[in-house]
């Protein structure tokens, strides 16, 4: 029994703690924010389940269960809630004004199943469990019971059914709507899912293996590690690095100002259609001096709804949305001959820039390279 309490703290562990606890301080950011929505709680959800798994991963792994083996498995039943809470926060994403009704309180009846999957060994005292872990990892493979497979495959299943739907719903909005708002936040979004969708991929892996081998390899269970510790630190470095994508698209962080608008998501779209029409057919942004108020004086709209239909259609403020259509009017212009003797500063001032040091910035922002560079490489090209 002496060997019995001793902590073992290697490089696995390391990583499980690492990823737990970076879970657990983003999902805290995230909750007590000043930033407050459902699409908000729903992703912190997300991110708690995982880290709380890696927690209970970590108990296992450094022998920490026999200080406290109450707190073994009790995150294990919310992996069930993983695929309903990823459809629910595509969901807020793309509805302005999400309700949750008594009906949808069914999308939660697995984590339900799984909790009773695992209530015989909840109601153990702390000595009985204890004996029964460390029995269990004194086997570096164990028996695959009816009863374990039923729980991985129902698992499996329900993710992957929640985030197979959730694609399929955003395709469909694609398809419906032939307007650029899909460009970010849609695109976004189904990367998004994607990426989802192989962190499941290789859990369901793992359980054809345990199929094939007819019982449960702890080795597999690295693997599993290593794939929630990645996307925890995925998720963080992608809030440091693209801190604006991340606030607009995956915290729906512009939608939450129009939280009270009277405007619906289908009116706006229409709006969207009407803005990108006129600024292709009488290409205003081709004025320097265009201004919010300008548009708006064109458009007959007040200046409150386009800075909406910017804002949630396509996650962009008025001067992004105009130097993006003045960037494109530059790049053809330097692909036609006529505008050949023309230096490429005095075309991106014909092209609605006033300032050089702005143009600069947003060319490199869209094309990746300065335009200099752009020119050297068409020429490139057609030598």
């Amino acid at each position: 029994m002496e060997g019995l309490f001793n902590i073992e703290f290697d490089f696995w562990a390391v990583i499980l703690l690492f990823g737990s606890f970076q879970g657990v301080f983003l999902a805290g950011m995230l909750l007590t924010g000043r930033q407050k929505g459902k699409s908000i709680f729903f992703l912190a959800l997300l991110i708690l389940i995982v880290a709380t798994n890696l927690f209970n991963y970590l108990l296992l792994h450094t022998n920490l269960y026999t200080f406290v083996p109450h707190l073994v498995h009790v995150s294990t039943p919310f992996l069930m809630l993983l695929g309903p809470c990823y459809y629910f926060y595509i969901k807020s994403i793309l509805e302005r004004k999400i309700k949750l009704q008594t009906r949808d309180l069914l999308h939660f009846a697995p984590f339900l199943l799984g909790a009773l999957f695992f209530a015989p060994f909840y109601l153990l005292n702390s000595l009985e469990k204890t004996e029964l872990l460390t029995y269990q990892l004194s086997f570096l493979k164990a028996e695959l019971t009816p009863e374990v497979a039923i729980f991985l495959l129902a698992q499996i299943v329900v993710s992957f059914g929640y985030i197979y739907y959730s694609i399929r719903m955003l395709k469909k909005l694609k398809e419906r709507n032939k307007i650029r708002s899909f460009e970010n936040k849609y695109h976004w979004l189904i990367k998004f899912s994607r990426a989802f969708l192989i962190f499941w991929s290789v859990d369901f892996l793992g359980v054809v293996w345990y199929f094939v081998q007819g019982e449960i390899d702890r080795r597999v269970y690295y693997i599993t590690m290593l794939c929630c510790a990645v996307a925890i630190n995925m998720i963080v470095l992608f809030f440091y690095r693209n801190s604006k994508v991340f606030l607009q698209v995956f915290l729906n962080n512009e939608n939450s100002k129009y939280e009270t608008s009277k405007v619906s998501n289908s009116d706006l779209q229409k709006h969207l259609i009407e803005l990108v029409s006129y600024m292709e057919s009488e290409r205003p942004y081709l004025d320097a001096g265009l201004s919010l108020q300008k548009l708006s004086d064109h458009l007959k709209k007040p200046k409150y709804l386009i800075s909406q239909i910017l804002n949630i259609e396509l996650g962009k403020s008025f001067y992004e949305f105009i130097n993006e259509y003045r960037f494109n009017e530059v790049k053809h212009r330097l692909k036609d001959p006529k505008y050949r003797d023309l230096t490429i500063l005095a075309i991106a001032y014909d092209s609605g820039f006033n300032n050089k040091n702005t143009f600069n910035k947003v060319f490199k922002k869209q094309a990746g390279i300065t335009p200099s560079e752009y020119i050297q490489n068409n020429l490139k090209v057609k030598s």
